[in-house]
């Protein structure tokens, strides 16, 4: 028996892929894996983190997770892969994961714009921290970077791949990754693509390997499944009743509150913040 490990790069699709998916790695051996959740890490303790940050949710960073990576980006968690007995042996890994951090899709960009354009044109309050904003805030995104990869999502990989293989260094290895036993898939999304290739640098640079490269595959058809399955494209992407719910929060008395509450922050008309640019 042959041991394989592979690993599958993907993007999501819409709120519904994005739920499930966003920052979750989900590992398949035969003593199966859970996640442990540390607070170690405090924004007092490190002032690169913003007080707030808690409260990013999908949006912070995918050290949040588990922050002990905050003090360590390699450190691991060996005690999530107990085997259910001494005589278990890895025979197979499967890792889904999902792009490093990217910059915002297009669409984000244009709202953020937005935003600015308003903060920029009509915000009136003399708090010493909108003046701050007004004088240094600078809109530097632009829809080109249109959900692409930075280089902290480069780095995301790379440190990733360097902790899969202190955690599973029977299955990942320089010689299985020589042998042929690696395999790589990914989406056609750049950010996807990019982060695979960034995957394999953390492993080959960790290793010294220059004198070999190793091929991945674009598989859109397991890695973007929802794009080709007929019941989804029908039911939920194209059509606009699949998000009702969303849509009446978003235009429901609490999401109303929150932007009633931005504007009179910012000392600007309540017409001029909208769920749009949100």
């Amino acid at each position: 028996m042959y041991n394989v490990t592979q690993f599958g790069f993907c993007t999501t699709k819409k709120e519904i892929m994005t739920s499930i998916l966003r920052k979750i790695l989900y590992f398949t051996i035969i003593t199966g894996v859970s996640w442990c959740f540390h607070n170690d890490v405090s924004s007092e303790e490190n002032l690169d983190i913003p007080a707030i940050a808690k409260y990013f949710s999908t949006k912070g960073r995918y050290e949040e997770v588990n922050p002990y990576l905050i003090k360590d980006i390699l450190a691991v968690n060996r005690s999530v892969l107990q085997p259910p007995s001494p005589q278990c042996r890895e025979v197979h890994l499967t890792a889904i994961i999902r792009h490093g951090t990217r910059y915002p899709t297009a669409k984000n960009v244009k709202k953020m714009q937005k935003l600015y354009k308003v903060v920029q044109s009509s915000a009136r309050g003399k708090e010493s921290w909108l003046r701050e904003i007004l004088a240094d805030w600078t809109m530097w995104y632009n829809e080109d970077m249109d959900g692409r990869l930075v280089q902290k999502g480069v780095e995301d990989l790379k440190h990733l791949a360097v902790r899969l293989s202190k955690l599973f260094p029977s299955m990942i290895s320089v010689e299985k990754l020589r042998g042929g036993f690696i395999r790589f898939i990914t989406s056609s999304k750049h950010r996807c693509v990019n982060s695979t290739l960034s995957f394999k640098a953390g492993l080959t640079e960790m290793w010294a390997i220059r004198d070999m490269e190793f091929e991945h595959a674009v598989n859109d058809a397991l890695m973007r499944f929802f794009d080709q399955c007929t019941k989804f494209v029908n039911e939920v992407d194209n059509n606009p009743s699949a998000l009702t719910e969303l849509d009446k929060f978003t235009q429901g008395p609490e999401m109303k509150r929150v932007q009633e509450k931005i504007a009179d922050r910012l000392e600007v008309p309540y017409d001029l913040i909208t769920d749009g640019q949100f």
